[in-house]
């Protein structure tokens, strides 16, 4: 019964943790079978469980990211075509009847989707911010025509969001009531994924960090920092909205810093990546007063800020 509690909590570790996990909890449950009551032993291997919901919480959420198919721009932006195309085929197999006395079934869909959008437009600043963040040039920023990237990636996530939600609701009347609630978390979406995306190469963020504490809020930064997997920058998204720091904010990295983030070390290896992350952090911070971004590494050991 104890060992069944110990494989039952260890579901809740990570796989690449599990089996370690278990042999250390098996080893510690014997000697507390020689020492305590059964009592004793049974309180012990309910707290495999707060131990496991640790250990899951503080680990580098590596695995998700890694087997996310929407982190490359080039798979999210397919996987979206993938289901316009298919709502488009579903548009075209259903057949539409048209009631005498009502306007062309198409020229109903088209008011029903504006209207849907217009509701949209209105609530959806009142459910998530609108701002994709702050994006400050400096020397080591990319031309501009890799910034705009972002922005027509954005905006070919829109357009393939509207032409899955018409097909969809031209082949389904179940959902015609309720298709504004789609364009509002469709849209959401969309939002949400553009902040957590590198400017440079649109991938996803990985490596979040809580960095401070409330109390810091006031002189110091208080929030959560995730970085680029090939090193383009880091973003910091304040956890409380300050003046100094109304929202999350990039910081573009020199070119040379990206031989310190290979993407498969990063994603093997977390605690190299946090490492390095809170390494060009605290040098950032010590020197952001004076405005000294972008700094080479090799120019880090001898730069001192005063």
């Amino acid at each position: 019964m104890h060992l069944a509690t110990l494989r039952g909590a260890a579901l809740l570790v990570p796989w690449r943790q599990r089996a370690e996990w278990l042999s250390e909890w098996r080893s510690e449950l014997w000697y507390v079978r020689q020492s305590r009551g059964t009592k004793g032993v049974t309180a012990f291997c309910l707290g495999a469980f707060k131990d496991a919901l640790w250990l899951r919480r503080n680990t580098p959420c590596q695995e998700a990211r890694k087997m996310s198919c929407l982190e490359s721009p080039v798979k999210s932006l397919l996987f979206l075509a993938l289901l316009a195309a298919v709502s488009l085929l579903l548009t075209i197999r259903v057949p539409h009847a048209r009631v005498e006395g009502e306007p062309p079934v198409r020229e109903q869909l088209i008011l029903l989707n504006l209207h849907a959008l217009l509701i949209t437009f209105l609530v959806l600043p009142a459910i998530t911010s609108l701002r994709l963040g702050e994006y400050p040039a400096n020397s080591h920023s990319p031309p501009l025509a890799t910034r705009l990237r972002r922005w027509f990636f954005l905006a070919i996530k829109i357009a393939l969001i509207i032409q899955i939600l018409f097909c969809t609701s031209a082949s389904s009347k179940l959902i015609q009531p309720y298709v504004w609630v789609i364009y509002l978390l469709a849209f959401r979406w969309a939002l949400i994924d553009q902040r957590q995306r590198c400017p440079v190469c649109l991938r996803l963020l990985t490596n979040p960090t809580r960095i401070g504490r409330p109390s810091q809020t006031f002189l110091e930064w208080y929030g959560i920092e995730l970085m680029c997997a090939k090193g383009h920058g880091l973003l910091y998204v304040p956890e409380i909205p300050t003046s100094c720091y109304s929202t999350q904010r990039w910081l573009y990295l020199d070119p040379t810093w990206s031989s310190f983030f290979p993407s498969h070390e990063l994603r093997e290896h977390g605690s190299l990546a946090l490492s390095m992350q809170s390494y060009a952090t605290l040098t950032w911070r010590s020197c952001r007063s004076r405005g000294k971004y972008g700094l080479l590494p090799d120019q880090i050991h001898g730069h001192r800020c005063s």
